[in-house]
């Protein structure tokens, strides 16, 4: 296979059946959007995950690749939202309130249950506060422990419409614990 030929020229071969010419592409943009992944994500499994996703994305979409347009933005495009997606999972993740009971040494078992208590009653105002199909949807994943598809299938909503909705939730039960404090 010709390491100088072009991208577009590479689809055309892969396209044609030639499976040496997507090894062509894979070996000329892997390490390179790998690179690129470890500067935004420095773990080093997670970054190669995200990259394999996105090689494999684009050979099950081989026939509907434009060969006009530029494989190395749309690759480096993918990666990135890739990573996006990746760090906003990250953000999302919260702390159950069953975690905050354990208790300090004894010593601070009094002052530990008033702050317990204050945190239950500062979440669960700002729980009520939010409007019902956030609360539901809120409460089915973070107290029942539900999967977004889980949520998304019982709701019959979209999986996206779900991660809005959380999205909206975790940013109005931030507000409003923000204003119950001041």
């Amino acid at each position: 296979m010709n390491v100088n030929a072009t991208d577009s020229h590479l689809i055309e071969l892969w396209r044609g059946g030639n499976e040496k010419a997507y090894r062509t592409l894979f070996e000329r943009y892997f390490y390179k959007l790998y690179s690129y992944s470890l500067k935004q994500v420095p773990d080093k499994r997670v970054s190669e995950e995200i990259v394999m996703d996105v090689m494999l994305a684009i050979w099950q979409k081989r026939d509907q690749l434009n060969c006009s347009l530029s494989l190395s933005a749309y690759l480096y495009k993918s990666v990135r939202n890739r990573l996006i997606d990746h760090l906003r999972k990250q953000q999302l993740a919260t702390v159950s309130l069953e975690l905050t009971a354990i208790e300090p040494p004894s010593s601070f078992i009094t002052d530990s249950r008033i702050l317990h208590k204050e945190l239950e009653t500062l979440y669960r105002t700002s729980l009520n506060r939010l409007p019902p199909q956030k609360k539901r949807i809120f409460t089915m994943s973070r107290e029942e422990g539900s999967s977004y598809k889980e949520i998304a299938d019982r709701l019959r909503l979209s999986k996206n419409t779900v991660e809005n909705h959380m999205v909206a939730a975790l940013r109005l039960l931030k507000e409003n614990m923000r204003v119950v404090e001041n």
